[in-house]
């Protein structure tokens, strides 16, 4: 037992979690829990300037480094702001501890200042959520939430934190951080696995993000290489083996090259590990049919036939899984499915490649431009992008070779690019980060461009600025042709807006003059650098020309 302040145990539960670094905008409703950190020298406070931009900043932050990710805000008003932030977590499975401020406990159904019943208001887009109303709870309840946020499928959690039960006085009972349990496979499952496997003729493995969340990279790359079955990355999970790897045959996301597509729709038994089988991973639900064999295996048993119906369905940690399985191939005929795999991984190499691809004359071209960054970016990069078509350039053409290399939205968030690069930068300093934006998406979280200016946080951002929202213009082209409304912008200095905010600020209009920007900006180790190319708005999509 130890008496503390209600705000003093929230940082010990964080301390236990090994907490680092918390994302905010502060608010007067929660002061104390700032004051308790100020005391706290271990963990650092980020304060933004948007509440969107800090729950981006948090997510990139929890997405690389798989650590829990803590941001607060302050009632109502901040938890809305939050909330596309919080959602992205949702679907992405990063763990997020969220702590709200809330209005005074006796004020509470008067429609208080700022008041919302905040766990509920989210509830939707969190796994659990809870109010402390009683300070002696605080280590309970808060280790809990740690727990939740980062077991089974991990997600946000966030808890409310009534503005009079923070500074109160109690005796306080920690228990030691959150221990993830890591599900295995019995012997049994094992060899019901192989047993589909032995009788397939086109296997394929459909990796997903639970793959990184388990550090189950090397393992996955193991189990490939001792069986020769060709592995397909599921959206924006480019990173779950390395591109130019034998067995990495592409990717299934938004405008996927449909050849990379038909490997997963011409196998016979698909082993799907780690992901939910998303939307966009399944090509809007119709990626499988039901000649085909699914086995599905997942940290979490909900997500279990809740797309597709697996002819087995198991709940395992993605490492645990695939360590199991590399244990009982020792002995395999490695050459079983070499054609297969080789014509798979050549049809990606096919596909990928840019040679035949026309772009409109323009001074500056996307494919020049992903050339050059091809050829000029660090194999050990991360990463991130915003959503729009600028993104598709990159994740057909660009070879993600390093681990956890590629942090992007797959709720395809507007804004996250930038302020999930910060983050990724504050969770591996000593990487070089590369943030893909468009200027609709970027505008929407500019503002961070101060917080990483004041936090000396210098990422790179590569920002495609064609005056428009393009993914919006080739999707009401496709509809409503010559009919354009609400999807065309004002033509803005970017180059200027980041120099006024003390970064660097370099426009770049020429494949020449990108090259020498972006060889600077590696070299650049204080502040952020932004370098806005004015691209053609009439090429909105890799296959559309207006």
């Amino acid at each position: 037992m130890v008496k503390m302040t209600s705000a003093q145990a929230i940082v010990e539960c964080m301390k236990r979690e090994n907490v680092k670094h918390v994302f905010c905008v502060p608010g007067e409703s929660y002061l104390p829990l700032m004051d308790a950190i100020y005391e706290e020298k271990d963990i650092e406070l980020i304060s933004n300037r948007h509440e969107g931009g800090a729950a981006f900043m948090a997510e990139g932050y929890g997405k690389t480094s798989n650590k829990p990710a803590v941001v607060m805000a302050t009632r109502g008003v901040g938890a809305a702001n939050l909330s596309i932030g919080i959602h992205t977590a949702y679907q992405d499975s990063t763990p997020m501890v969220i702590f709200l401020g809330q209005v005074h406990t006796k004020f509470r159904g008067r429609e208080g200042f700022q008041e919302m019943e905040l766990d509920r208001f989210l509830e939707q887009v969190t796994k659990w959520g809870v109010e402390i109303r009683d300070p002696e709870r605080t280590p309970e309840l808060v280790q809990r939430a740690f727990r939740i946020a980062q077991t089974g499928r991990p997600g946000p959690v966030v808890v409310s934190l009534p503005e009079d039960v923070l500074p109160k006085v109690a005796d306080m009972n920690f228990a030691a951080g959150t221990q993830v349990p890591k599900p295995a496979l019995s012997k049994e499952q094992t060899e019901e696995i192989l047993f589909y496997l032995k009788k397939a003729e086109r296997p394929v493995i459909i990796a997903g993000g639970g793959v990184k969340l388990s550090d189950g990279e090397e393992a996955l790359q193991s189990f490939i290489e001792k069986t020769n079955i060709p592995v397909v990355a599921s959206f924006r999970r480019h990173d779950v083996l390395s591109n130019d790897h034998p067995m990495y045959c592409g990717q299934l996301g938004l405008g996927t090259p449909s050849s990379q597509i038909e490997t997963v729709r011409q196998a016979d038994v698909i082993l799907a590990v780690g992901t939910r089988l998303s939307e966009v991973t399944t090509q809007d639900y119709s990626l499988i049919n039901p000649e085909q064999t699914l086995i599905h295996l997942d940290i979490e048993a909900n997500v279990l036939g809740k797309v597709y119906p697996p002819a087995l369905g198991l709940v395992a940690d993605a490492k645990t899984a695939f360590d199991s399985l590399n244990k009982e191939v020792e002995v395999w005929d490695s050459s079983r499915w070499s054609s297969w795999t080789k014509e798979r991984k050549e049809v990606f190499i096919q596909s990928s490649r840019m040679d035949e691809i026309e772009e409109a004359p323009w001074s500056i071209g996307y494919k020049e431009v992903i050339q050059a960054f091809n050829e000029l970016c660090p194999k050990e990069a991360i990463i991130t992008n915003d959503a729009g078509n600028f993104a598709t350039w990159l994740q057909n053409f660009h070879s993600f070779t390093g681990k956890k290399s590629y942090a992007a939205p797959t709720s395809g968030a507007m804004g996250y690019g930038f302020p999930a690069g910060v983050g990724a930068k504050i969770a591996y300093p000593e990487r070089p980060v590369v943030v893909f934006a468009g200027d609709g998406g970027f505008m929407m979280t500019l503002q961070e461009i101060e917080t990483a200016v004041r936090n000396h946080i210098p990422v790179i951002v590569l920002l495609f600025n064609n005056s428009s929202y393009g993914t919006i213009r080739m999707h009401q082209e496709r509809v409503y042709p010559d009919r354009v409304i609400g999807t065309e912008l004002s033509d803005v200095n970017y180059t200027k807006l980041a120099e006024a905010m003390g970064a660097i600020g370099v426009t770049a209009d020429s494949a020449e003059s990108f090259r020498s920007a972006f060889k600077e900006a590696l070299r650049e180790n204080e502040r952020p650098i932004i370098i806005e190319m004015k691209m053609n708005p009439k090429q909105v999509s890799i296959g559309m020309i207006l």
